[in-house]
């Protein structure tokens, strides 16, 4: 059959693709394990494979200022050298690589502050929050995002017994070896943030061990601004549409990629040409052409009682952009939440069809594997506490006798507080819906108005908090820094040396100088005669 246009220079770009990759794989394998260029790149002083390729395998296919990819590959290797029509293609990616540098600065600059403001209350405030919950971390698949199985559990709590090592045992390097070696240990279940039940921070046993000194993490540490500058600092080295040999162009065209993709993943929007997803559990009864488009219909499993001939259709039949590469086949089982085709999911979508715990691995997967393509890697728990503030509020839909109205967003933690309250007077507990927020929107739906109005929108912050009679209980970090007092993190956290000693002298200076201040407008007046 005829190839159009566009699935021919698909085509085209695939085969270089894998042309490309099989390359890079024999590149790697002939390279001398003893060398100083091994060394480089495996302590990760230096450089990745992906340069290694480009001096003695082949530069591959580049990508134009547009950020579509040039079907045209460099056959030649640097060491070789380029033809001048190779020479002449190489430019393009070259300008554009400095192009990019100049503008990315300010924006990875931009997406980190947002990042601290998200999570500077994050805290470490007990030794163990007592939680049974924690989160699956599986042994690497095909694609081994986010290092080994080793790397993987090292440091963290356990929260189901696997193989020796009993519930809550801290694992070591040794030991993650250990779970690594046990073959039949395919997953286990870590301790994790995201589970934590501390209101507004993190357990130690929940965090697991302090990255900088390998020992269980200190009370007080400020894990919330660790993580921000642990995700934000790297984000200066993604490009800004990264290219990666074919990947992009055999996923459908143009893929958002790069430093914007962290961007559109961490602030919940919906990308250009989302994956379809499947809306209900069901066999791939046909998949035909239809014009331009692909029509995947699903018989459901679930009945479709209590629902219209529209929506029964809506949830049985999927239209495919052509851009869209479809990943089942026919006659497939299928869950709800399942990808029917490639692409990035809509988080608000995933969330809504496959579950909180799907969209929360989802995010940190894609943020990992990003990153991973430019040769950074960031430890899976500084994620996991971005995330635990992304899914940190609640939408009221009905008050009951707690004071909040419907609509309000407020933080799942003070949700349990007012609905505990209402139980024990008897009154009718609140009901809300959890809510998926992007950073900004976390940062601006905050308890204290001095840390939302310092952030963004400040008129329109200070002026609801003004006419609510908002109170600032200075639990955060940013508003104490903004009135001047000690933080309530590191040394200044509750039950340190330092903070006791503050509070001693506080208490000595209102014992030295008791001091009755005028309440009244008559007591003012009697002050000043």
């Amino acid at each position: 059959g005829h190839l159009t246009e566009d699935e021919r220079r698909r085509s085209t770009i695939d085969v270089w693709g894998k042309v490309s990759g099989d390359l890079r794989k024999h590149v790697v394998d002939a390279l001398d394990k003893q060398g100083p260029v091994h060394d480089m790149i495996t302590s990760g002083a230096r450089g990745s494979v992906v340069q290694l390729h480009q001096m003695v395998g082949m530069k591959g296919l580049i990508t134009n200022p547009r950020g579509e990819i040039i079907e045209f590959p460099i056959t030649s290797s640097l060491k070789e050298g380029l033809t001048p029509i190779e020479y002449f293609i190489s430019t393009h990616g070259a300008r554009k690589g400095l192009a990019d540098t100049a503008l990315n600065t300010a924006r990875a600059g931009y997406l980190t502050r947002r990042l601290f403001d998200v999570a500077h209350d994050v805290v470490i405030l007990e030794a163990d929050c007592g939680t049974k919950d924690g989160v699956e971390i599986k042994r690497p698949g095909k694609e081994n995002i986010g290092g080994s199985f080793a790397d993987r559990v090292a440091g963290r709590v356990l929260a189901e017994e696997a193989g020796a090592f009993k519930r809550n045992a801290l694992l070591n390097r040794d030991d993650a070896k250990a779970i690594e070696d046990d073959a039949s240990i395919q997953a286990v279940i870590v301790r994790s943030p995201m589970k934590c039940k501390v209101a507004r921070g993190v357990c130690q046993k929940c965090y697991g061990v302090d990255l900088a000194s390998g020992e269980l993490v200190d009370l007080g540490e400020s894990v919330g601004v660790i993580a921000a500058q642990a995700i934000g600092e790297p984000g200066t080295q993604l490009t800004m549409r990264t290219f990666h040999t074919g990947g992009v162009a055999t996923a459908g065209g143009d893929i958002t990629m790069g430093l914007p993709r962290v961007e559109e993943v961490f602030e919940s929007r919906t990308p250009k040409l989302p994956a379809t997803i499947a809306r209900v559990s069901g066999v791939i009864a046909d998949i035909v052409k239809d014009g331009q488009e692909t029509i995947i219909t699903v018989v459901p499993t679930e009945g479709s009682a209590g629902k219209t001939a529209k929506a029964a259709k809506k949830d049985s039949e999927y239209r495919i952009h052509p851009l869209r590469s479809i990943v089942v086949k026919k006659g497939a089982n299928i869950e709800k939440g399942d990808f029917l085709t490639d692409g990035s999911a809509d988080l608000e979508e995933l969330f809504l069809l496959a579950g909180k715990e799907c969209a929360q691995e989802y995010i940190i997967n894609e943020i990992t594997r990003i990153y991973e393509l430019q040769g950074v890697s960031t430890a899976r728990k500084h994620l996991e506490i971005i995330v635990k503030q992304m899914f940190s509020r609640v939408s009221v839909v009905t008050g009951g006798d707690t004071g909040v109205s419907a609509g309000e967003i407020i933080t799942d933690f003070e949700l349990d507080r007012i609905n505990k309250v209402a139980k024990t007077e008897g009154g009718e507990a609140a009901k809300a819906k959890q809510l998926l927020l992007g950073i900004t929107e976390v940062s601006l739906t905050r308890a204290s108005f001095l840390s939302a109005i310092s952030f963004q929108n400040t008129p329109r912050k200070l002026a609801e908090a003004a006419v609510g009679g908002a109170v600032d209980r200075l639990v955060g970090l940013k508003e104490n820094v903004i009135i001047g007092r000690l933080i309530p993190a590191g040394t200044g956290f509750a039950g340190s040396k330092k903070h006791q000693m503050i509070q001693d002298m506080e208490a000595g200076f209102a014992a030295e100088a008791p001091v009755d201040m005028p309440t009244t407008d008559r007591d003012r007046d009697r002050v000043e005669r």
